[in-house]
């Protein structure tokens, strides 16, 4: 006779493998009443890379991205909008606000580059983020 022995796992709503990011996932942080969330880089053709993602303000006091550096390089940022509660900067698609681009990004997608933003309220904040290639939903980023 053969017994067969099954095991489960319970280990909740507090188990580790529930909050495992895939790699491709954007990066998300929190800085003062600031959630920046999905931050990528897009690896474009010619060597540049755009940056994809959005920033929202929890606060009440207006805050406003002033420095954006990518992969150490100095980025050409243009915006016009200001962090205000509850009202999301939008880097790239439909909504978009606001465009950050550098021209020499000096790595390949799969690869993680430093990412630095400097806010006039809240201060400066370093991510890590991922370079996707400009395929697929990012296709249409320039």
């Amino acid at each position: 006779m053969t017994s067969l022995t099954l095991t489960g796992c319970a280990a909740g709503g507090s188990a580790e493998t529930r909050n495992i990011k895939q790699v491709t996932d954007g990066v998300e942080k929190d800085l003062s009443d600031l959630k920046i969330r999905n931050i990528k880089i897009v690896a474009l053709p010619d060597g540049s890379g755009t940056l994809v993602g959005f920033i929202v303000n929890h606060g009440d006091e207006v805050d406003q991205l002033i420095g954006l550096t990518i992969n150490n390089q100095p980025v050409e940022l243009t915006t016009e909008a200001v962090l205000a509660k509850n009202k999301p900067m939008y880097f790239e698609g439909e909504n978009a606000n606001a465009k950050a681009k550098v021209l020499v990004l000096g790595e390949k997608p799969g690869y993680r580059v430093p990412v630095t933003l400097v806010f006039a309220k809240s201060g400066k904040i370093d991510l890590s983020a991922i370079i996707v290639k400009n395929e697929g939903v990012y296709s249409s980023i320039l």
